[in-house]
């Protein structure tokens, strides 16, 4: 699937009409996920109301139309339940991803890096 045809899919299933912003942000995102050889980021950010939450949802829920793998990740535990919540898919912690707990020989516990 080409960046337009999921750009297409997508706009088709967002839940409102989207601002210019969010069509901006489809765009993107649309060349960003349908681009196989790319190794790069994309961060999305914005401030509380803007919509965050329901664009991902759109997403993550039309990823499977294009056979994309994909972990939900986040920067706080409350942030991992909202977007579990919308997208009713699970979603994690990044350091829940990228740590793993080892419980010391003084009964502490140390957070090792998961190899890649």
């Amino acid at each position: 699937m080409i960046s337009a045809q999921f750009y297409r899919l997508l706009i088709q299933k967002f839940p409102f009409q989207p601002t210019i912003k969010q069509d901006i942000f489809f765009q993107k995102v649309s060349v960003f996920i349908t681009d196989f050889t790319n190794d790069s980021i994309f961060v999305l950010k914005g401030y509380a109301g803007t919509g965050k939450t329901t664009v991902i949802s759109t997403i993550v829920n039309n990823l499977t139309e294009i056979n994309k793998k994909y972990v939900l990740l986040a920067p706080t535990g409350r942030a991992a339940k909202v977007i579990a919540n919308y997208s009713q898919k699970p979603a994690f912690t990044i350091h829940k991803k990228i740590y793993n707990p080892k419980v010391s020989g003084g009964g502490g516990v140390n957070f090792i890096r998961q190899t890649n």
